[in-house]
């Protein structure tokens, strides 16, 4: 599996499958939000709300866990809350 972040966007292989590439972006997600990434800067959270953008448009195909994940993380990032 490819994956990259460039400059903001998540950039990710282009053989990968929808869901893969869904659950790429959750990764990064997970990984950014326990390192705290969104608490250190504006454009960290713009990055951040970006990545999430890039997951909700697929919330008809994703599970309720992955709504629920979503969703917590919407809140940490826009009330600046440590990820737990």
């Amino acid at each position: 599996m490819e994956i990259a972040v460039q400059e903001g966007f998540v950039i990710v292989g282009k053989y990968m499958n929808l869901s893969e590439k869904i659950q790429a972006r959750l990764d990064i997600l997970e990984c950014d939000l326990g390192a705290g990434k969104h608490l250190v800067s504006d454009e960290n959270k713009t990055e951040m709300n970006y990545l999430v953008g890039s997951i909700s448009k697929f919330s008809s195909i994703l599970s309720d866990t992955e709504r629920d994940f979503l969703n917590a993380a919407k809140s940490a990032i826009a009330d600046d809350l440590p990820w737990k």
